[in-house]
């Protein structure tokens, strides 16, 4: 069976940057209903919003403290119910984060188990005794220190966070805990949601609280071995998915599994396994890191794009996922910088940027595109190291500091790689603050000039490039054919598509110099391409970094 999203192209947005319409510094969803019409107009047909819950916003949304009601930072009920319904008359889908593995300290549940004791939420959360007077175990929280925190009212007694001390982890071997998510669902698809990105379902089961890391080289290591991918997760999901769709067949679930590897995500989209429809990983970006400086975590440290990396990467999940699902498509999100800032390519030209949207938007997948990719939006540029305040930056900021490194060499790696760079205000004009807003955006740093109202009648912008790829995706070849890497001269990524009645045939050139390539031996049209191509009887030239799409029909 074909569901929609099986052809959704997929527009990600974050909320509080996107568009601004009262003018408090944060975008709302009064601005995502006003831009509405310039999704669709680009191509895309679904949109995924980044958490719009009420929160205390210690983690930018994901710390929920009531699933029931919009933040009012962003707006209000009246302001969702528009957004859906003027969304859904012009044909798009919209899905929204629903963050299954914590909740926020402050959500009612959480704060009747901490002072109550006979409270029926206590058993909602992950609690356990204190070991000699510390904490139950050595494992490392992603945000930093250990995963475990002191109960408020009780100093004997700790409660489990994987994130941030004031997202407290659900207890998902609770069938209450499953069924209480599965109903907060079902609340929205009631009211018009057509579906839901699972925020870090592979967290949701634990292994043995007892069991210590053998990493040692830190106090409290971050091993993932014991809560992540653990097998419990597909048993946890089963009855919370099947009660889902029960009760809407086609919600779309899009699972986020960041360090999921390809035969991950066929086991949690297997079509008679009742985990999620698709997954989204983190990883897929063929990216090659220098570990030469140990004093650097690896989210932090340079890296660059290799094309034998990205290659073996998408012909194994292309692969593995052949005839189970469809793998995701995307150069980023919210939780890293933006593609043109840290893979340390010459981006300065266009055609690279037209060159990366080709190569994997057209592959075989759902595309998703981080709002800004499409008009070739840097990140912010911060101009001290004190402005940045997420978690992950200060911890970086610490502890190179105690190394004697300058705050130039933090910044600039900072401004290379830290998710907050990727935040910033969508560039709508060339007015002060980019037309998102009159007043200073709520995170503010140097931007390009890079803008949608200078590329929309510029028949060479990047913009412009999208908006016909988008079209050419959904070709039939493009969206239902089957996928074969071919092998080629190294600086070139080439693969066809192929279905009964057409073929399509994808070539890049990754390199500053003209490269050549036998073209398969029928009638090639070409559909797309980033600049003049040249076809000389059965070979086609490709100029530095250059890229064509091409069709063949019976």
């Amino acid at each position: 069976m074909v569901n929609w999203y099986d052809k959704a192209i997929i527009y990600q947005i974050y909320p509080k940057s996107f568009q601004d319409t009262n003018d408090d510094g944060i975008g709302d969803l009064q601005g995502v209903t006003k831009r509405l019409r310039y999704i669709k107009d680009m191509g895309f047909n679904t949109i995924w919003l980044n958490p719009i819950f009420v929160s205390p916003q210690v983690d930018n949304g994901y710390d929920v403290s009531n699933y029931f009601a919009i933040d009012p930072i962003l707006g209000d009920t009246d302001d969702f119910s528009e957004m859906i319904e003027k969304a859904h008359k012009l044909g798009l889908h919209i899905i929204w984060d629903l963050p299954i593995n914590h909740t926020s300290d402050e959500h009612p549940w959480f704060k009747d188990a901490v002072n109550n004791a006979n409270s029926i939420f206590k058993d909602y959360y992950i609690w356990h005794d204190a070991v000699d007077g510390h904490e139950p175990n050595n494992w490392g929280s992603f945000f930093g220190g250990s995963v475990w925190e002191q109960n408020p009212t009780n100093s004997n007694e700790y409660y489990f966070h994987l994130f941030d001390k004031k997202m407290p982890d659900l207890n998902w071997k609770n069938p209450e805990v499953q069924k209480s998510v599965a109903d907060i669902a079902k609340f929205w698809l009631e009211k018009g949601v057509d579906g839901f990105r699972l925020d870090a379902f592979i967290h949701i089961a634990k292994a043995n609280l007892d069991q210590n890391s053998l990493m040692t080289d830190e106090k409290f290591p971050i091993d993932d071995t014991f809560y992540a991918k653990l097998p419990a997760v597909k048993d946890y999901m089963a009855g919370f998915v099947k009660e889902i769709k029960e009760y809407k067949p086609d919600a779309f679930l899009f699972g986020e599994a960041s360090s999921a590897k390809a035969r991950d995500a066929a086991e949690y989209t297997r079509p008679d396994g009742n985990v999620c429809d698709v997954v989204v990983n983190s990883d897929n970006y063929g990216e090659v890191y220098d570990d030469s400086n140990k004093d650097i975590p690896k989210f932090f440290q340079n890296r660059q794009l290799s094309l034998d990396s990205l290659k073996r990467t998408y012909v194994t999940w292309e692969s593995v996922l052949d005839h189970v699902s469809l793998p995701t498509l995307t150069w980023g999100n919210h939780d890293i910088s933006r593609v043109l800032d840290r893979l340390n390519l010459p981006v300065e030209d266009d055609k690279v940027t037209k060159l990366l949207a080709m190569l994997l938007f057209l592959q075989r997948g759902i595309p998703v595109v981080y709002y800004g990719e499409e008009i070739g939006m840097h990140g912010l540029k911060y101009q001290k190291i004190t402005d940045f305040d997420d978690q992950r930056a200060l911890d970086l900021i610490n502890s190179l500091r105690q190394k004697s490194y300058d705050d130039k060499t933090i910044l600039n790696l900072l401004n290379n790689q830290d998710e907050m760079t990727a935040r910033g205000p969508m560039q709508w004009d060339d007015s002060q603050y980019h037309g998102f807003s009159k007043q200073q955006p709520w995170n503010w740093a140097q931007t390009d000039t890079n803008n949608v109202d200078q590329e929309i009648t510029d028949d060479n912008s990047v913009m412009t490039f999208y908006r016909k790829l988008l079209r050419v995706k959904k070709h039939e070849c493009f969206t239902s054919g089957n996928y074969q890497l071919l092998i080629t001269d190294p600086k070139i990524y080439a693969y066809l598509r192929k279905t009964t009645e057409s073929k399509g045939l994808v070539i890049a050139n990754f390199s500053d110099q003209k490269k050549t390539f036998a073209l398969p031996k029928v009638a090639w049209k070409s559909v797309l391409t980033n600049e003049s191509i040249k076809k000389t009887g059965g070979t086609i030239e490709l100029g530095p970094w250059g890229c064509c799409a091409l069709e063949s029909r019976k």
